[in-house]
């Protein structure tokens, strides 16, 4: 890595802290809300510009598309994440999910720092990603995870202008427990098998209680109008990101037939943005005939989500194996 590159990635990392701290802030002074929420959003602009140049120079140094291990594909999902927030922002002026979507960026930003520096460093492509297919196939998948991330968030979002604080906070900490299972994978020597298990028991017994309490409605709390904006937020996040999954998952099936001879070999990574894809079919099913509460779609961002999250990262970190993985990190 360049000294130029790790100084503009460095300066992404430093103003999305900014702007995570000043959008989080901006909610405790009313008076000052709308300039620190400017500063906020100032500071993710600069972020995203500075982690763009990144991006390229990282690209010109290695003379290739700069997209071939974990920690690039993690600067590409944070700067996605940005990205996406910053045109959300100028269409729905959605200042909560400023603070959520910084703090995304920047969990990525530490995640990839954590990282062995072998993943840091410049390295030559393994022959499986030599291939004009990685920089057809690879960019549409992270773009449409990040959206998808940002859907849930507006998702977590929708629950509190609802009143549902209870099954908010039930989602809250199922997230969080699938999230400490990822990074126990990556960085740890905890058995897989345990971890396995903790991914997939909080997500399923989390979510079942989540939809149980959605029931009891704080009626002190909330915005009837704000629930509906994020509603449609969450919407158009998923909306726009099923089709780049889409590109994504058929590009995919076209580089496996050109390099193993088949389109589709069930590899466990396959599988799972199959069912990623299904289930955000689902959510866009039931929101365009309405057969189901704003909250209720609401949670099954949150499950799409999580599921994003075992497409992503799960996959590699829980030693679930297969043809994608990124290998496990200490």
């Amino acid at each position: 890595m360049s000294e130029m590159q790790m100084a503009l990635t460095n300066t992404a990392g430093i103003t999305s802290v900014m702007s995570f701290w000043v959008f989080a802030a901006s909610n405790g002074f009313k008076q000052r809300k709308d300039l620190m929420v400017k500063i906020g959003s100032g500071a993710m602009v600069l972020a995203f510009v500075s982690l763009t140049a990144a991006i390229i120079i990282r690209g010109i140094d290695a003379q290739r598309f700069p997209l071939a291990n974990l920690y690039e594909s993690l600067l590409w999902f944070a700067w996605a994440t940005m990205g996406s927030y910053l045109v959300l922002a100028k269409a729905y002026g959605v200042r909560q999910l400023g603070w959520l979507a910084s703090l995304t960026a920047l969990l990525m930003f530490l995640y990839g720092s954590w990282l062995p520096q072998s993943q840091h460093d410049i390295q030559p492509l393994v022959p499986a990603l030599v291939s004009y297919w990685r920089w057809i196939h690879v960019p549409p998948l992270i773009v449409s995870y990040a959206l998808f991330f940002l859907g849930g968030l507006a998702g977590f979002i929708q629950l509190y202008m609802a009143g549902r604080i209870q099954s908010l906070i039930t989602a809250i900490v199922t997230v969080c427990l699938a999230l400490l299972a990822v990074v126990l994978g990556t960085f740890t020597t905890v058995d897989t098998a345990w971890l396995q298990i903790l991914f997939a028991g909080a997500s399923l017994v989390g979510s079942v209680i989540s939809f149980k309490l959605l029931q009891r409605v704080d009626k002190k709390i909330g915005d009837a109008k704000l629930a509906e904006i994020y509603d449609d937020v969450s919407y158009r996040c998923i909306a726009i990101g099923m089709p780049a999954l889409t590109f994504g998952i058929i590009t995919g099936g076209l580089w496996a037939n050109h390099a193993w001879g088949t389109y589709w070999s069930w590899d466990p990574k396959e599988s799972m943005a199959l069912v990623t894809w299904l289930s955000y079919a689902a959510y866009i099913h039931l929101r365009v005939h309405r057969e189901c509460s704003a909250e209720r779609l609401a949670l099954v961002s949150i499950v799409g989500l999580l599921l994003t999250l075992m497409t992503y990262l799960g996959f590699n970190s829980l030693g679930l194996g297969g043809l994608h993985s990124y290998g496990k990190f200490k």
